[in-house]
């Protein structure tokens, strides 16, 4: 089973490769045009190696990955954790895309090196893991990648999940290819998920069961962090004061995004002291957002120019087209809309927005946090919309509401963020448990 698994997903994976190269003068353009890519694709597939001076050849490594912005963030106080916990081990850090790269070397403080996750070739996982003494490799949020995977059980280096999650397309197509991802799954040494739901669907998919367990999401943990933030300085930080009138609307797709300017328009005609914030989740389709706020007459501002100048925005609307600041303008907001909910992606982490007691707008297309958006329409602390008109009557609803009905809501809200923090704990706990056995068994075999 597992080498007709191993070989119909190489059939496919070099197939893709040998038409990449048959194709590689139009995709060298594309990487010329657009930038995109031209930064990681030779060092993924393992042609340019950077140094990684922060580890040595004799030292013992714990290989650490997160796909981009989202999952490197909310790894930092762990990557912590992990340094406390196995003092005598480097940690080496890894991201997928060129954002999360960028935002990794600045924020990784822990990590002994920051590089690019190698693709899933033989050729490039093997120069990439014989560079380093590679003892465990912790993998976030369900990145299976079955070259890796079958590499490191011959090499006997143990693979861990945490974070675990599987969506509900993941799941069928999971189930549909199970020829495939069934033996993969069983590969992992031990897989920390978010749910029961999730700790189901990956036995289902393949996992062994005894290798199964909950602990939660670190996200939680990251987000939870913000209990404590300084408001008066993400005020000052940003440019606003805190008698401004704001909303916000965070991870915004495109096509969603016109939805979000309409709505905030239409309030706007009853409420012109309101301000809002909007960040794009698709930076190479910001042009979008741009067009349609010319085409309506909005005059804008670019946080980046903003703070480049060091100065607070004159325009009635910032588009946040920077990393990692969107989570504090949550604590500015009065009325909060979180993205990819009226359009099918499935939904972002509403706790965001509920850490700074914000009760939060989404859309019905949230399908990647079913569990929480559900406890969230259950507690009073999330209001669910189904288009643009809607989106404009709750944001009124809010902006309108009494001090100390808000202010009941808003305690609805932090209760969502403070019922699910410490994860990071139960999973130290299970990767201390699991490692120190691993590692006492790997320092008997270099003995013998």
């Amino acid at each position: 089973m597992r080498i007709i698994s191993s070989l119909t997903y190489n059939l496919i994976l070099y197939s893709a490769l040998f038409a990449s190269v048959l194709c590689s003068p139009f995709i060298a353009w594309r990487i010329y045009k657009t930038g995109k890519y031209k930064k990681s694709i030779m060092r993924r597939l393992g042609i340019v190696i950077d140094a990684a001076p922060g580890i040595g050849a004799g030292d013992r490594v714990i290989w650490l990955h997160a796909v981009s912005v989202g999952e490197t963030l909310a790894t930092i106080e762990f990557q912590k954790k992990i340094k406390d916990s196995f003092p005598d081990h480097k940690l080496l850090f890894t991201v997928s895309t060129e954002t999360g790269f960028a935002v990794a070397l600045e924020k990784c403080k822990s990590a002994d090196a920051v590089l690019y996750f190698p693709m899933d070739f033989h050729f490039s996982i093997y120069r990439f893991i014989s560079r380093f003494d590679v003892r465990a490799v912790v993998l976030t949020e369900t990145e299976v990648w079955p070259n890796l995977l079958g590499i490191l059980n011959k090499k006997n280096i143990p693979s861990f999940i945490i974070n675990g999650r599987i969506s509900d397309r993941s799941y069928k197509n999971y189930i549909k290819y199970s020829f495939i991802f069934a033996p993969v799954f069983a590969m992992i040494s031990r897989c920390m998920m978010q749910s029961e739901l999730d700790a189901e669907r990956i036995i289902s998919a393949g996992a062994l069961s005894g290798n199964v367990s909950v602990a939660g999401n670190i996200k939680y943990d990251e987000i939870s962090a913000y209990m404590s933030a300084d408001r008066a300085g993400i005020y000052e930080r940003f440019g606003y004061r805190e008698t401004d009138v704001l909303f916000v609307a965070g991870s915004v797709h495109p096509g969603e995004d016109r939805e979000v300017v309409d709505a905030y328009l239409s309030v706007k005609e009853r409420h012109p002291e309101l301000k809002m914030i909007i960040a794009p989740r698709k930076f190479d389709k910001i042009g979008l957002l741009y067009d349609y706020l010319g085409a309506k007459g909005v005059r804008y501002e670019k946080r980046s120019e903003l703070a480049k100048k060091q100065t607070g925005p004159s325009e009635d609307v910032m588009v946040l087209d920077t990393v990692g600041e969107l989570v504090r303008t949550y604590a500015m907001a009065r009325a909060v809309f979180i993205g990819g909910s009226l359009v099918d992606t499935g939904g972002h982490n509403l706790l965001e927005a509920a850490v700074f007691k914000k009760t939060v707008i989404f859309g019905p297309h949230t399908h990647n946090f079913r569990e929480m958006s559900s406890s969230f329409l259950g507690s009073g602390a999330g209001i669910l919309v189904e288009n643009s008109s809607e989106l404009a009557s709750k944001i009124l609803y809010l902006l309108e509401l009494s001090d100390d009905d808000y202010g009941r809501l808003s305690e609805k809200a932090y209760h969502e963020v403070a019922k699910r923090a410490g994860a990071s704990d139960k999973i130290i706990l299970c990767l201390q448990s699991s490692l120190n056995f691993v590692i006492i068994m790997l320092n008997f075999i270099d003995f013998m």
